[in-house]
């Protein structure tokens, strides 16, 4: 008896080494042989996002996307450490974007004279690069310095009094984000995505 209770114990510890060791071997693997990190961490990036607005009348609410996440992955994976022009390019085919824009030719911009504005949707990607080795919280500045101009001058509403029936131009915001981390040899890159998407309505004003 006492060596069977010896041999259970035995065979126990074996057993536990063996789940211990198979944990540990699926941890930390990703980016070997220049795969794709794990991304930045998503709550970080929407949270300073949204944050970084807060003094300046949060126009846009990101949230982080995982089908962006895939898109960005699948576009790292064809066109490899490339430059941000590149990366966004390929990224709005991915996305099947038919009509993008930039951020400058926005609907709703303060500094447009809205004479362009039709109903519908519009939508802008932006794509940037750290080779750097920046925090998340860094990273998601970084993207947040590049917005900033643009968020800014976004309006929720606009007037427009030259013509008999006064028509009210409205504007809605919504904003994704997602991050992927590439290796190749030594070098290590974070890219990070947005996509802004305005939806334009229009009425007779009150």
């Amino acid at each position: 008896m006492k060596l069977n209770k010896v041999l259970a114990l035995a065979l126990s510890g074996v057993m536990a080494v063996s789940m211990l060791a198979g944990c540990s071997g699926n941890s930390g693997n990703g980016g070997q042989n220049g795969e794709e990190q794990p991304p930045v961490d998503d709550t970080t990036i929407a949270s300073v996002l949204n944050d970084e607005q807060a003094d300046n009348d949060v126009k846009v609410n990101f949230t982080y996307s995982s089908s962006l996440e895939t898109a960005l992955q699948k576009t790292l994976s064809v066109v490899g450490n490339e430059n941000e022009t590149t990366v966004e390019s390929y990224l709005i085919n991915v996305l099947g974007i038919d009509d993008e824009v930039t951020m400058g030719e926005f609907c709703g911009r303060k500094s447009n004279t809205h004479g362009g504005n039709e109903v519908g949707e519009q939508t802008a990607v932006v794509v940037i690069r750290d080779q750097s080795g920046k925090t998340e919280d860094g990273v998601a500045k970084e993207m947040y310095n590049k917005l900033s101009g643009d968020l800014t001058n976004l309006d929720d509403e606009w007037l427009d009094t030259s013509v008999q029936e006064q028509i009210k131009w409205s504007f809605s915001y919504t904003g994704e984000v997602a991050s992927v981390s590439i290796v190749e040899g030594t070098q290590t890159s974070t890219y990070v995505a947005v996509v802004v998407t305005c939806n334009t309505t229009k009425a007779l004003a009150d």
